[in-house]
């Protein structure tokens, strides 16, 4: 299903939200819950990584500026690519987005397309919490070694950045995924499951 109202003469947006925080926050769980209630696209930001830094984080080594730059890159060049037929129009992706530089990058295809929004709600909890959260998962190569030096990289959204979200994950799941929802669409101008134009 996709969502291409128009409204005034203007095309229908597109909107790209990026789900944020540090590891084990719950990113990919909220962004697939997300996708799946709203029927937007998915997509998994660490696939976009490169396997030596996928290697780096495994052995609980923190990536670099330098080694997140061309990956942010890569997001930022999928941004701009135009959806298959049949995809919806907008696209939920995961990314730790964790320095307000990094945010800069993923915006830069909303400042270059009128009819695109880039979005993001960043999840955040506890350093203990997450460390707690990153023992139990399974399959992940992010362990708790890495949430010490993500929080030390973690630059919370400032009065300039009015476009980040910030939901705090401590308590339920189902309670969180809830409240990312509502937020989402409310920005959007969702009203029964369509859209108004939000300029």
């Amino acid at each position: 299903m996709s969502h291409e109202n128009t409204s005034n003469g203007h095309p229908a947006l597109r909107w790209i939200w990026f789900i944020t925080g540090p590891t084990a926050c719950g990113k990919s769980t909220i962004a697939a819950s997300l996708a799946s209630s709203l029927n937007f696209k998915f997509l998994e930001g660490d696939s976009f990584h490169p396997a030596a830094s996928v290697e780096k984080m495994s052995q609980n080594q923190p990536l670099t500026d330098a080694d997140r730059e061309g990956w942010l890159q890569a997001l930022r060049e999928h941004e701009s690519q135009a959806p298959k037929e049949g995809e919806s129009r907008h696209l939920i992706m995961t990314c730790s987005a964790l320095k307000k530089h990094y945010r800069d990058i993923l915006r830069r295809g909303g400042q270059e397309a009128a009819d695109l929004r880039i979005r993001f709600v960043m999840l955040l909890a506890r350093p203990e919490t997450l460390k707690k959260r990153a023992e139990t998962r399974k399959g992940h190569f992010a362990g708790k070694g890495l949430v010490d030096s993500q929080f030390e990289a973690l630059e919370k959204p400032g009065e300039n950045e009015k476009d980040v979200s910030i939901v705090d994950v401590e308590g339920e799941l189902e309670n969180t995924k809830r409240e990312v929802e509502t937020r989402v669409r409310e920005a959007m101008g969702m009203e029964d499951g369509s859209f108004t134009q939000v300029l």
